[in-house]
């Protein structure tokens, strides 16, 4: 009872609309801040209040002693996780420190902009939209160096001693939080005893695709670009792949594509021809799991949800789901068009909704997925479904289709673009920051080491020189914000 008095008083002291400025579940990368600067006002007041919270329970339980003498092991459980609280285990002038580089680390990285190449009072480019568009769409290499490399200037070299402060305050958290380091503090979710092995092995099943892929890549890469700008042996330029950070190949996928012409399945233009509208997107998922024998979603969800960009304000448009832990306020925060794309994350995000409706009446430890990596599972094993030739035929938005070997080539080509590429770059986030953590790479590797496993993992390398006055993990928005990639 004290506890949730505790937890209740806590949660009056932050906005119910804080949704609207933090990254919930959902999409796989959060989107960014907005500019105006209320927000980290805002962010550290609410860092602050539940921090506060966090604290007062782990003082309560370090009163208790040694955890492994409660016999019941739902009982131990739930007390051990409530144990571990993070960062907010640290004194309170380091923890304002740490939030305090953090938020200042993501200012940088979300107030970062470029000039066009060689048109210097054509400035403020941002990374969205701008450098994505031109990432995606631009087949002009110069112009691609350009972007990649001004973007990394800008954002990532800026951060790089915050960054290193950030790790020393992160490891003492961990430590506090009984960890060895910060490493070991984010694997401890998972419950595997032999994670790394876990992981290593993953990828050795994977690599063959991989590198099958890969070999194909470079060919049609060294087809279009020519021989002297591509290798037949080199790692693929990380500035040619169609994406900022190399986590995706599919923007490359109409230079590439096994088949040319032999179009797959996309349902665009038939949405579009029925004058669909993103709530019905949304109408379209909940009759999916209705008719799973899963439960309607509740009014309130329909009502505080957000389907498409308010014009009203600024909002971060990576789609997310969000459990506001009361046990009947579930939201999707999504700026969804009409397309295929947006109409398979719209299952995706409403699957995460479902999940806490599941659980919304268990203990609050339990209130969660089986490991951080669950709830994506569940969202990307039903987007793969919804996906199917048959699902969207019953849902009248495509004719009975005829087997072609080409078409399904270029389909499962253009997912592996997505889905197989992304995991060594998911791999290599995490891989880099855990050696960072466990103080086997010092700040004096920081750049060395990320491109030597991006070489390793990912076959790619930076389309230029670079050096230690460069910190390039630091372009990528879960590297500032401290937040963990491997799920």
């Amino acid at each position: 009872d004290e506890l949730q008095a505790r937890k209740d008083a806590a949660r009056e002291n932050v906005d119910s609309d804080w949704f609207t400025t933090r990254g919930g579940w959902g999409g796989r990368d959060v989107g960014h801040l907005p500019e105006r600067p209320y927000f980290f006002f805002f962010q550290l007041n609410a860092q602050q209040s539940y921090s506060e919270f966090q604290h007062q329970i782990w003082d309560m339980l370090n009163k208790i002693g040694n955890l492994n003498n409660i016999p019941d092991t739902q009982t131990y459980r739930q007390i051990r996780y409530y144990s571990v609280i993070g960062p907010a285990a640290l004194p309170p002038e380091e923890l304002d420190r740490y939030n305090r580089l953090i938020n200042d680390m993501l200012a940088i990285y979300n107030t970062a902009s470029i000039c066009a190449l060689n048109e210097p009072f054509h400035c403020g480019l941002r990374l969205q939209p701008d450098l994505n568009k031109i990432m995606a769409n631009s087949r002009n290499w110069e112009e691609l160096q350009h972007v990649w490399t001004e973007w990394r200037r800008n954002s990532g070299q800026k951060m790089r001693d915050t960054y290193e402060q950030m790790v020393k305050l992160s490891n003492m958290a961990a430590k506090l939080n009984n960890f060895t380091d910060t490493a070991d503090y984010w694997s401890f979710p998972f419950e595997s005893s032999a994670l790394t092995v876990d992981l290593e092995d993953t990828w050795e099943e994977i690599k063959p695709l991989y590198e099958l892929l890969h070999a194909y890549v470079r060919r049609r890469l060294r087809e279009y670009y020519g021989p002297e700008r591509i290798s037949r042996q080199a790692p693929l330029p990380a500035h040619i792949l169609g994406n900022m950070w190399t986590q995706s190949w599919e923007n490359i996928f109409h230079i590439t594509q096994p088949y040319p012409g032999q179009t797959f399945l996309d349902v665009t233009p038939e949405m579009t021809r029925q004058g669909y509208a993103p709530i019905d997107m949304f109408r379209l998922a909940e009759d999916f799991f209705v008719s799973l024998n899963m439960s309607a979603l509740p009014l309130d969800f329909w009502q505080g949800s957000i389907f498409e960009e308010p014009l009203d304000r600024i909002v971060l448009c990576q789609p997310s789901a969000w459990d506001f832990c009361n046990r009947r306020d579930f939201r999707i925060k999504m700026c969804t068009n009409v397309n295929m794309k947006d109409l398979i994350t719209a299952h995706h995000e409403t699957a995460h909704i479902h999940y806490f409706m599941q659980y919304k009446n268990q203990p609050k430890v339990f209130r969660d997925g089986a490991n951080p990596a669950f709830h994506e599972a569940i969202g990307e094993a039903i987007g793969l479904s919804v996906s199917t030739p048959r699902h969207l035929q019953a849902l009248g938005l495509v004719q009975p289709s005829v087997e072609d070997t080409s078409v399904d080539i270029n389909f499962l080509y253009s997912m592996a673009l997505e889905k197989v590429v992304f995991l060594p770059f998911a791999y290599v986030m995490d891989k880099w920051r855990y050696d960072v953590f466990r103080g086997e790479i010092g700040k004096e590797q920081y750049n060395c080491h990320w491109w030597r496993l991006s070489e390793q993992y990912q076959g790619i390398k930076p389309p230029v020189l670079r050096s230690e006055i460069d910190f390039d993990p630091g372009a990528k928005y879960h590297i500032p914000a401290n937040i963990p990639y491997l799920r």
